[in-house]
């Protein structure tokens, strides 16, 4: 199989480019979570714009102790003053990371040039030495930012320890950023880059269990087919895969079993307060801590129906990244038969129950995608509220409705409300009028003179029956396709 290709990251390049074409020193803190591509797209940037070693310094601190860290930087600086190099000999190393910044300040002076130089896993440094900030504030006050050739750039997969350590405002570098990125995993646009040969669903689940990770689904593209790159590449003993999730937790957080169990009770389905104190064994009350810690870092998001007040209680919680919803509903409780490379009871899983997951979590989301890049296209017909794309519940004795897609202007009275069916086969007229009769729970709609307007989509995988077809077609309800959405999307990037 091919080498994963570089997708998208346009607006990452630009930036960049704009870091690099600035008039005086700059220093970017560029941070995202383990395996999203932060080496990948700095290496590509250096390449495609042709900045060559001699104008940049690209160094990865390792996971060893600070003298360890410091060692290898200094060797990395120091041949490039071969003077420097001859009298220091392969086991110097500098006293400490004030002089091995000041030499990086002495090497940007001298340079010609713009000087690029990236401290690649930052927070590697600071996890062993946390005044590490404090050492460099100083520096870059009164000498590096005074350095016009100078680019400093800072990355890290901590990202807990990057905003608390540079970008929180007791930190010692707050504000000293010229630039910040934050790189996210790549949108579900990219996959039909990624898999050009697979059919869409394929591209679909490819994106359920990896999300955008880049380097995950890499190893999906190194079986001939989704299956067999699923089964045969990505749920191995050993695999990045298996192990990153522990990885991502254990550099973040101490104690994660509770945290383990947390993610595990809402992947498994579990979305309301009540039902994951009781599947986690938490108290209520205790549980909060553990959920605001989640949300901090970005595993797992709150969400409530639309248009529901700020006071609302009828909150739900989700896996906010693909990868560890999938990797804690489906990989976690087959963790023993994965190591023993015992698969058959985890093949069966999969088949049987992969699809509602995918169905259920992912296809509505895309829709949901795709319902706000029509929405910034002019398109809806109508322009949402802020934070009014989403989906619709409540749990009434008077009235029960969900709503995949729902999205509002409460100004306007406008309504758009969609189905998402990701079941083989057309999708038939009887789910297009229980859509509308469903919404016709709604507060907004159970009244007909209240001035509320809906209008209305089916989502579908495979297609819709002629009575669908006509049905819509008299109604003015959407059909929308997967191939339609993906088009849409991969436009974007």
């Amino acid at each position: 199989m091919a080498k994963m290709p570089f997708v998208d990251r346009r607006v990452e390049l630009g930036a960049l480019d704009r870091f690099y074409r600035r008039d005086s020193a700059g220093l970017l803190v560029l941070f995202g979570r383990r395996r999203v591509g932060k080496t990948e797209l700095l290496s590509h940037w250096l390449e495609t714009r042709a900045i060559g070693d001699q104008q940049a310094i690209f160094w990865t601190a390792n996971t060893y102790n600070s003298a360890s860290q410091l060692q290898s930087l200094t060797q990395e600086l120091v041949w490039r003053d071969p003077t420097f190099a001859r009298a220091a000999g392969a086991d110097f190393a500098f006293p400490d990371w004030a002089a091995a910044f000041n030499f990086i300040g002495d090497l940007a002076q001298k340079s010609p040039a713009t000087l690029v130089v990236i401290i690649d896993e930052f927070t590697n440094i600071l996890r062993n030495d946390p005044d590490m900030t404090s050492v460099l504030q100083p520096l870059w006050d009164h000498r590096l930012s005074r350095i016009p050739q100078l680019r400093l750039v800072l990355t890290g997969s901590m990202v807990s320890l990057i905003k608390r350590e540079l970008l929180a405002a007791n930190a010692p570098l707050y504000g000293r950023a010229t630039a910040l990125m934050h790189l996210r995993p790549l949108p579900y646009g990219t996959m039909r880059e990624i898999y050009p040969t697979w059919p869409g669903d394929a591209r679909l689940a490819a994106y359920a269990v990896c999300g955008g990770v880049p380097a995950y689904l890499g190893l999906l593209r190194e079986g001939e087919c989704f299956e067999t790159g699923l089964t045969e590449h990505a749920l191995t003993a050993g695999s990045i895969m298996m192990t990153d999730p522990q990885l991502i937790l254990n550099e973040q957080l101490r104690d994660t079993n509770h945290y383990a169990s947390v993610l595990g009770a809402i992947a498994s389905g579990f979305h309301d307060w009540g039902t994951i104190a009781k599947m986690t064994g938490l108290e209520k009350t205790g549980l909060s801590s553990y959920i605001d810690t989640l949300e901090s870092l970005e595993l797992v998001e709150q969400r409530k129906p639309i248009l529901a007040a700020q006071s609302d209680r009828k909150a739900r919680y989700y896996v906010a990244d693909n990868f560890m919803r999938f990797y804690y509903r489906f990989a976690v409780p087959h963790t023993t038969a994965i190591m023993r490379g015992r698969l058959g009871l985890m093949r069966e899983s999969l088949h049987e129950q992969l699809r509602a997951f995918i169905g259920l979590y992912v296809f509505e989301e895309v829709c949901r995608d795709w319902v706000a890049q029509q929405a910034d296209l002019g398109k809806l017909g109508f322009r949402p509220d802020a934070g009014q794309i989403g989906a619709y519940w409540q749990s009434t004795r008077e009235a029960r409705v969900a709503l995949d897609v729902a999205v509002a202007n409460a100004s306007e009275q406008r309504l758009f409300l969609g189905e998402c069916k990701w079941g083989e086969g057309e999708v038939s007229r009887r789910v297009l009028t229980d859509l509308i009769e469903r919404s016709r729970r709604m507060p907004q709609l159970a009244d007909p003179e209240s001035g509320w307007r809906a209008d209305y989509a089916l989502f579908a995988r495979e297609g819709f029956t002629v009575a669908t077809r006509d049905a819509a077609r008299e109604l003015g309800v959407r059909l929308v396709m997967l191939d339609e959405i993906e088009d849409a999307l991969a436009a974007e990037v």
